[in-house]
């Protein structure tokens, strides 16, 4: 007996798809899962994820004051000795034709030169303002580094999971109030986070692998920084002159004006969006500390969330120098080699195991056939 597309029809025709359709999500659920790498987020982006670069652009009206020259000069040597993460480009409008001046990005004709704009990283080909205003020396050196950049640097080097920075507003109550909830959300979070298990120590790793030859190489840490649940908590004056350049950072990317923000860094100083302290709960900071801590289930860092900021550090030589590998940000590159052994040689030198498969690759071939398995369900029940 054929079953109309009446109400009652409709019901049986959802029950018999439903039902196979959870199956797959399930199974799709089940195999995502095992192909999350156990390192945690914040862990995974201090080993492997490289800073990306802000764009100052600086813009003068013929030859420049010598103080102003020589700032300049110091800047284009960080820039090429990266010691910095930050690229210039330097306008001089005397040499610029009417046409060129009128394509000038984000920029007013009528403003005093010396000026400076400073660009966050490029994101999907685009860029995005972060500040502009006068030139100075001074002014340069602040958006280099600072005390508190220094800092969060320290804090994550030596093994802390992410450094929430404080972003002070006028109010002092409204500060007090919201440090109090940030605290509390932390001690939480460390009470009921746990490293994820898998995790393989740097030290022995070569051992673990022969003797485990279903484990990935993804899950071995590169440097020997401690691996720990441990969440700082640092407060950004409201009148630090000094912390200029990092108020604007984290104000770039806050919804509210006022502030107070709570800025979340981890990893090589990436920042996730600025929360709004007004208001906030201990519920979001425990799900932003359970984000941090949670397996890297994407290793791409632009499907991230987040921004880097502008910092003056060596984080290959803080982290270990040549024990740290570099993932490239492209879905479709390998990372670089590091001086781990890859554990269970490949059968002929040149395939690798599990049928020149690996655990993976059999885990995204059952998830395509799961897929194709649902909707033949799915169309298979619907024409009942």
């Amino acid at each position: 007996m054929s079953v109309g597309r009446g109400s009652a029809g409709n019901r049986l025709w959802a029950i018999s798809f439903v039902r196979p359709g959870l199956a797959v999500c399930f199974l799709c659920l089940l195999i995502a899962t095992a192909l999350a790498c156990k390192v945690p987020v914040f862990r995974y982006a201090l080993e492997r994820w490289d800073v990306d670069r802000y764009t100052m652009v600086v813009i003068v009206d013929g030859e420049p004051a010598e103080d102003t020259r020589r700032g300049i000069d110091h800047l284009q040597e960080v820039s090429a000795s990266g010691a910095a993460n930050v690229a210039i480009e330097i306008i001089d409008l005397a040499k610029l034709s009417p046409q060129e001046l009128w394509q000038l990005e984000d920029f007013d004709s009528t403003v005093k030169t010396p000026h400076l704009q400073v660009f966050y990283p490029e994101r999907n080909g685009r860029r995005k303002l972060c500040w502009e205003g006068g030139l100075t020396r001074a002014g340069l050196e602040t958006w280099l580094a600072s005390p508190l950049r220094s800092e969060v640097i320290d804090g994550l080097v030596t093994g802390a999971s992410a450094v929430w920075v404080l972003v002070e507003g006028e109010d002092p109550e409204v500060n007090q109030q919201t440090e109090d909830t940030v605290r509390l959300g932390i001690q939480q979070a460390m009470s009921e986070i746990t490293i994820p298990a898998g995790v393989i120590p740097r030290l022995g790793a070569n051992e673990y692998l022969q003797n485990h030859p279903e484990a990935s190489l993804d899950d071995v840490l590169r440097c020997d920084v401690p691996l720990k649940v441990d969440f700082q908590v640092s407060r950004l004056a409201f009148g630090d002159q000094s912390e200029l350049a990092l108020r604007a950072m984290g104000g770039g990317l806050a919804t509210s004006k006022s502030g107070p923000w709570l800025i979340p860094i981890f990893g090589r100083g990436r920042m996730l969006d600025a929360i709004d302290g007004k208001g906030v709960t201990t519920e979001t900071i425990v799900n932003a500390c359970q984000y941090m801590v949670g397996e890297c289930s994407c290793t791409v860092k632009t499907q991230n969330p987040g921004v880097d900021l502008l910092m003056s550090a060596n984080w290959s030589e803080s982290l270990g120098g040549d024990t740290v590998v570099i993932v490239d940000s492209r879905p479709d590159m390998s990372p670089l080699l590091v001086e781990i052994p890859v554990g269970t040689p490949a059968i002929d030198g040149s395939q690798p195991d599990a049928s020149g498969w690996g655990l993976r690759g059999i885990a995204i071939a059952v998830l395509v056939a799961a897929g194709i398995f649902g909707v033949w369900l799915g169309v298979r029940s619907s024409d009942r």
